[in-house]
């Protein structure tokens, strides 16, 4: 956690515990993706499967960022790829950001 401009700004790995810590709650199921050799160009953070009374066999993708964070390329494709396939990316600078991407997912799919 830094102080950047009068305003906290929390890691990557701070925003990811949060994220996790509201799945884990809400009981559905995640893993988190690390980077490495061999691993997929541009593979997300958080990867998860809905729970099967919310979306059967749905998966959602999540790319955790710092408040200015962006994408890289192979991210950017990633993301694309996923969208196509008519999955749910989000890229996540912020824990509300996360809670508001998934209040409108979840109302959406309803």
């Amino acid at each position: 956690m830094k102080i950047k401009g009068g305003k906290i700004e929390l890691s990557e790995k701070e925003i990811r515990r949060q994220i996790c810590s509201f799945l884990k709650q809400m009981g559905i199921k995640w893993w988190y993706n690390l980077q490495g050799l061999g691993a997929y160009k541009g593979l997300p953070d958080l990867e998860g499967v809905y729970h099967r009374d919310i979306f059967p066999g749905k998966h959602f993708y999540i790319e955790i960022k710092r408040s200015k964070g962006v994408l890289s390329e192979h991210q950017e494709r990633f993301k694309k790829m996923v969208e196509q396939a008519g999955e749910d990316y989000l890229t996540a600078h912020s824990l509300d950001e996360f809670l508001e991407w998934w209040q409108k997912t979840f109302n959406k799919e309803r």
